[in-house]
């Protein structure tokens, strides 16, 4: 029996951040702003259209930002609020599907492979999601194909409020247009490595042999790029997450010049905070794997070190803050974080079954 090609969709809600605060206050409408930071170590989160134009991005300074565009309005990020409005956005999404999987705050993976109703299209599907989102004052952008890269791609091809599908036929020659930044995981390192060997398109990934592109990246990166260029991405829509990690870490006011001072920052702002965030009051409540602590300099070359354990120890912490330090060579630290990867809990299961 053949297999059923699936039809997953990947909807991007557009420039959610600033779409709600002008639902929340429509004069933004008319006015370039940012969601964000707009001081000397605040950061664009998000941006409307009217401030894109004049070149203002996501993750930017909100100092390089404000150069920009002088006239920039910066609006403090609202969590509680854009969470409530992602959930209405949800609340559509399952009156359609059960096969949910929210990639971030704003972007949202389905499987629409057995779609009920519809005629079955996912085109039909995507049309009425985003539609029904319209009634909630803001609109997203969906890219429809047979797996999860090509459709978290396509997403961008009408943005805004629009959609692009690539069916299964057409997914080879889609991706061997597309420029290699567009492919998830190749960042500036590895896109400027890639060029050197006059590698820029997915074509031209197409075009060579996994051992070469291997000997470029790497055994593991070399394949997964490999892979993702020949259209071979099976991953699923995962519809209940589990959390790897958690951590809190903060870009600071004023670079830290002395090891004392991040020690008593850790201690004092962000243990408190990883504690809240893990849900416990003691640290022994909650098993881990590892500590991991981040450091970003002046110049914001960062650093990051850690440490298996088994509880987080805030001692550890100050370990490992002492060896990070120690690799600025006397830089002024601007950001400083600290985190805990979580055990497995099947591999936690497991180990449970075998001590009964």
């Amino acid at each position: 029996m053949a297999e059923i090609a699936r039809k997953i969709a990947l909807l991007d809600l557009d420039a959610f951040f600033a779409s709600a605060e002008e639902l929340r206050d429509p004069s933004l409408k008319t006015r370039p702003f940012a969601v964000g930071g707009g001081g000397e170590r605040g950061v664009v989160a998000t941006a409307n259209y009217l401030a894109r134009q004049f070149g203002v991005k996501s993750a930017m300074p909100g100092s390089h930002a404000r150069r920009l565009c002088p006239q920039l309005t910066f609006i403090r990020p609202d969590g509680n609020y854009y969470r409530e409005l992602s959930n209405k956005v949800l609340d559509i999404l399952h009156e359609l599907t059960p096969r949910i999987e929210p990639a971030s705050i704003d972007e949202f993976y389905l499987d629409l492979t057995h779609l009920e109703g519809f005629k079955g299209s996912a085109t039909l599907a995507m049309d009425f999601v985003r539609e029904q989102i319209k009634t909630l004052g803001i609109t997203g952008s969906a890219g429809i194909s047979n797996q999860k890269m090509v459709a978290k791609i396509a997403s961008e091809e009408r943005k805004p409020d629009g959609q692009f599908v690539v069916r299964p036929a057409e997914v080879l020659d889609y991706i061997a247009a597309l420029n290699l930044k567009q492919i998830p995981g190749v960042g500036p390192k590895s896109q400027q490595v890639l060029t050197n060997y006059g590698l820029t398109t997915g074509k031209d990934i197409q075009n060579i042999e996994l051992q070469q592109l291997q000997a470029i990246l790497g055994d593991k990166a070399g394949y997964v790029l490999f892979e993702r260029c020949h259209g071979r991405d099976r991953r699923e829509v995962v519809t209940e997450r589990i959390r790897k990690s958690v951590g809190v870490e903060q870009t600071l006011a004023t670079d830290m010049r002395l090891e004392s001072t991040a020690q008593a920052y850790v201690q004092d702002n962000l243990l408190p905070k990883l504690r809240q965030r893990m849900k416990i009051t003691h640290w022994r409540e909650q098993p881990i794997r590892s500590q991991t602590l981040k450091l970003k300099f002046s110049d914001f070359t960062q650093t990051t070190v850690s440490r298996s354990a088994q509880f987080i120890s805030p001692s550890l912490f100050y370990q490992l803050l002492d060896e990070a330090w120690q690799r600025g060579k006397g830089k002024g630290v601007r950001l400083l974080g600290i985190s805990a990867t979580l055990p497995d809990p099947n591999e936690q299961l497991q180990l449970e079954l075998e001590l009964d």
